[in-house]
């Protein structure tokens, strides 16, 4: 099954591996352009227009797991791998009432240092891999690959939906993909490593009132196609908080031009502050939005049994090894 890799499974339970977050944003080199909507001194905060709300709402995000890590050795050689699994799937908000839509699961066996397995590995009748292989040889590589797996899976999800949805799709983390057509997207930012703004413009995001926005602003790159953003107050920070806690940053396709993009800001902050969770709720509130949350919770279900995924494959690579 395994061709002539010699794939063994690392003992040590996943969790007490190196499982990082993996949330870095887009490459920082950015150029940033503050006077888009008004001029840099002329920047306050600002509210949402009086009908600035989307009829209906998409929101789009993935989970992502590692099941068990691979120790592989050809010859004197030895790389790292993966048995991971991923979902993506979405919430519709529409008319005061939220459903769960379409959900997608896949499943890969990452191999490390450039080694692929030459075919789909079927674990059981209902658990088959996707063989998939990274140039990378650090021992989080493979996680990574899963990482950047979910992410096109996402991609291609949230494009599809912003074709087809006449609907403000929400795709939770830095937008990958252009205006697609019918529908609007917006990328949803909730982990910030970074402002952007110039230090003197920070003073605005800690006075921002809950449910108001900053001006649009512009990011440029030679690494991705131009963006327009701008950052949001979900909540009031609790007593003991830094003053920007709760904020979140937007971002849209430059191609649907400034007036759009404005609309866009409008809608989102007069739409997405009534999803912020309680922090009772959520550990993550108020930025993991209540129909990300819930959709987090789905994803996870139907990935199935993570220990049983475990001892499955413990015991198909058991099976495997070499009798001597």
């Amino acid at each position: 099954m395994f061709g002539d890799l010699d794939v063994r499974l690392d003992p040590w339970d996943v969790g007490y591996a190196s499982e990082m977050p993996l949330e870095a944003e887009e490459p920082p080199a950015e150029d940033v352009v503050l006077d888009v909507e008004v001029a840099p001194h002329e920047w306050t905060p600002v509210m949402p227009s009086a009908g600035a709300l989307p009829g209906r709402l998409v929101f789009v995000d993935g989970v992502r797991r590692i099941e068990a890590r691979l120790v592989l050795r050809r010859g004197d050689r030895i790389a790292h791998g993966a048995f991971g699994s991923f979902a993506v799937g979405s919430v519709v908000a529409d008319g005061g009432a939220a459903a769960c839509g379409e959900v997608q699961v896949a499943r890969v066996v990452v191999t490390g240092s450039g080694e692929l397995i030459p075919g789909p590995v079927a674990v059981d009748p209902v658990l088959t891999y996707r063989p998939v292989s990274t140039a990378d040889p650090s021992a989080d590589g493979p996680l990574r690959k899963i990482q950047e797996e979910m992410r096109v899976a996402e991609e291609r999800f949230g494009r599809d939906l912003a074709g087809a949805e006449r609907a403000l799709v929400v795709v939770d983390g830095p937008l990958t993909f252009e205006e697609p057509g019918r529908g609007n997207a917006v990328g949803y930012i909730k982990r910030i490593f970074r402002f952007y703004l110039p230090p003197e413009h920070l003073g605005l995001l800690a006075r921002l009132p809950p449910g108001a926005r900053t001006p649009v602003f512009a990011l440029r790159s030679t690494k991705r196609f131009a963006r327009y953003s701008w950052f949001l107050r979900l909540a009031r920070p609790h007593a003991a908080d830094s003053d920007l806690a709760g904020i979140v940053r937007l971002e849209v396709s430059e191609s649907v031009g400034l007036e759009e993009a404005r609309r866009l800001a409008d809608a989102t902050a007069g739409a997405l502050p009534p999803f912020a969770p309680p922090r009772a709720r959520d550990p993550r509130a108020p930025q993991n939005l209540l129909p990300i949350g819930a959709l987090e919770m789905q994803l996870r279900r139907r990935l199935g049994d993570a220990r049983l995924a475990r001892r499955r494959i413990e015991s198909l690579i058991a099976r495997e090894v070499p009798r001597g």
